[in-house]
């Protein structure tokens, strides 16, 4: 037993350490995808529109149905395992289910309409409701101490917000010092191992890395867009036009962002970004997607069918 075991960890390592042969030195130009697993069809009840999604080390599977009002679990297949939520405002309850986050014991979700992010444990039973005031645009969880949020309301000066896991505003990591007209600020962002913060703004053509210093390591402009459509809606001029849409890692500290209505392909188009700020490559998912999600064996999940179907992809790098 000792010598299968002894064989299957050398195995490994020899494939570990002949993929960073083959891509040491060398620089990613191209990614495919191959589809591993389907959830929800629309002849089911798996899924009505899923909104956020995230996994845990055991391969499990977590998302938020804002049109069924909960969170599901299913397993490494794709089997639903357990659901738990029903419509209101109270303990373990949704309006609008949107961002989920985890760390190794617990689940953190937002609501569109209800402030404040909820916490359940892997068995789906709510635990606790972490009071944040500011309506969430984007959740990361840190830790089970550190919670970093975009917000929805403009502030004073364009920043993430990072709270204590009783709500207690620690820390604002300020991203812009500029004046925006309203919702200009808004971003999708990340943080990797190292404390660094990316980010993709919504409505301007602008990608961003800084350091845990709150440097400014570099700025991109992929698409070139210096101005995006405005609309006077009442006394507010907002825009109308997404540029990306959200933003994940991959292990190797590659940034991935999703393309918006200005991209070739809409709602379709990847970019992916080196650490240092490189465009790389860029590839189009089958089907249009509200957001991307990449897991620890870098594995990428996307939308299909308006949010009745979730995709998992293994990615297959190629470097030159």
């Amino acid at each position: 037993m000792l010598k299968k075991k002894f064989l299957l960890f050398t195995l490994l390592l020899a494939s570990v350490l002949f993929s960073y042969l083959i891509s040491s030195g060398k620089e990613l130009k191209k990614i495919s995808l191959e589809e591993v697993l389907s959830i929800g069809r629309l002849d089911d009840d798996a899924l009505f529109q899923w909104a956020g999604i995230v996994t845990d080390s055991q391969g499990n599977i977590y998302v938020t149905d804002s049109m069924d009002y909960s969170i599901k679990k299913f397993d490494s297949r794709g089997k639903l395992v357990k659901k738990e939520g029903r419509k209101g405002q109270g303990p373990g309850e949704f309006m609008a289910p949107r961002f989920l986050d985890c760390t190794e014991k617990f689940l953190y979700a937002s609501d569109q309409y209800i402030p404040g992010v909820q916490v359940f444990d892997k068995e789906l039973n709510f635990k606790r409701r972490i009071s944040i005031k500011k309506p969430i645009s984007d959740l990361k969880i840190l830790s089970d101490f550190r919670i970093a949020v975009a917000s929805l309301f403009k502030d004073k000066i364009a920043s993430i917000f990072i709270y204590t896991a009783e709500g207690e505003l620690i820390k604002k990591f300020r991203y812009s010092e500029e004046k925006m007209p309203l919702m200009m600020e808004l971003v999708s962002f990340d943080f990797d191992e190292d404390g660094n913060l990316y980010i993709a703004y919504t409505f301007q053509d602008r990608i961003e890395k800084f350091n845990k210093d709150e440097k400014k390591l570099w700025s991109n402009k992929l698409l070139k867009v210096k101005i995006v459509k405005r609309k006077k809606i009442s006394s507010y001029v907002v825009p109308t036009e997404v540029v990306y849409k959200d933003v994940a890692l991959d292990s190797s500290g590659n940034l991935f962002i999703l393309g918006g209505h200005l991209s070739k392909n809409r709602s379709r188009d990847v970019y992916v970004i080196s650490p240092e700020g490189k465009h790389l490559t860029t590839f189009t998912l089958p089907d249009s997607s509200h957001c991307i999600y990449i897991d620890k064996k870098n594995f990428l999940y996307s939308r299909a069918n308006e949010g009745v179907t979730l995709k998992k992809f293994k990615m297959h790098y190629f470097y030159e």
